[in-house]
């Protein structure tokens, strides 16, 4: 409520008119009268709001983007962000029914393969793409595929330790791998006449003086002698885990040979089983062997260091 202004003839003056308009603002072109002031403090607080202030809200160009129900801003001004994550499944069924986005990887352990969500639902098949896999892996090996153990068989070879049958074998035949396949007996006929390509003088060498006739005879003996073959004897025995240690810290133990001669001056070799962890301790054990020697129908072995622990299996080969 406002209180109105009483003019009365006998107050109204020229003093009381300029007094009452100087309580007035001045009119601004343009501009109205507001109950409001407005001054330059409120001015410039306007002014500080920036171009901001003068936009309207919305998603349309120049407008201010604003939070809509989900708390979020719409994905017509920034798109959504998806992040893949890796499933597994058992069959299809089970990545069908994954809860899933578009982006995301299942891999299937029931084929070995794997697959992308290319669109949205998982629920449809055709939605699912699957990843290539590389070729430039080993497929198979020898026609085999998975877990691949090759045996002799599998490669035509002879089966290891096992021995050619018949007569002392000196020629080998190999196939087109280079494997061992047969042995046959050395015959003199294996043997070359070299008497008719023997040079006159031996090694060319002009200061050596024995004449070529004494030197082939020299040479066709030593290659006759070849024709005689030497023998070769093969026995397989056992060394187990008794043995004997002597007051210098010395590990012994002596095994029966059949055969064997004190002579002999044998190539031992340990026959490994097929049991990949009694082979590694077979493996140990025979490391530790430090010496061999024979005797009339017997070996002894000496370990320096180390007993052994595991039993075992050898083969001796002597060239008589």
């Amino acid at each position: 409520m406002s209180e109105a202004i009483i003019i009365k003839q006998s107050n109204v003056t020229k003093g009381y008119v300029d007094t009452n308009l100087n309580l007035k603002v001045d009119k601004i072109s343009g501009k109205g009268l507001s109950t409001n002031d407005y001054d330059n403090t409120a001015k410039a607080a306007v002014d500080a709001l920036g171009t901001a202030s003068t936009c309207n809200t919305g998603t349309g160009e120049g407008n201010v983007p604003i939070i809509n129900s989900n708390g979020k801003i719409d994905t017509s001004i920034i798109p959504q962000i998806a992040i893949t994550d890796t499933f597994t499944a058992a069959n299809e069924t089970e990545m069908l029914a994954l809860d899933v986005q578009k982006g995301d990887i299942c891999v299937r352990t029931d084929e070995n393969k794997t697959y992308i969500l290319q669109n949205s639902p998982a629920s449809q098949r055709q939605n699912w793409i699957e990843l290539a896999t590389p070729t430039d892996s080993v497929q198979s090996v020898n026609g085999k595929t998975g877990t691949v153990v090759l045996n002799h068989d599998d490669v035509g070879a002879v089966q290891a330790n096992s021995a050619i049958t018949g007569a002392t074998k000196c020629k080998i035949t190999y196939d087109a791998k280079g494997l061992v396949t047969s042995g046959a007996d050395l015959s003199a006929s294996d043997i070359p006449d070299i008497s008719g390509t023997y040079e006159t003088i031996s090694n060319k060498s002009d200061s050596y003086s024995v004449s070529s006739s004494t030197t082939y005879a020299s040479t066709k003996a030593l290659v006759d002698g070849l024709a005689t073959k030497a023998e070769i004897s093969r026995y397989t025995v056992t060394v187990g885990t008794n043995w004997t240690q002597d007051a210098g810290g010395k590990y012994t133990q002596s095994v029966s040979v059949s055969g064997i001669l004190a002579t002999d001056t044998p190539i031992i070799d340990l026959i490994l089983s097929d049991n990949i962890d009694t082979a590694n301790s077979q493996i140990e054990s025979w490391a530790c062997v430090s010496k061999v020697t024979t005797t009339d129908g017997g070996i002894t072995l000496s370990c320096y260091n180390t007993q052994p622990t595991a039993e075992m299996q050898i083969q001796i080969l002597c060239v008589r």
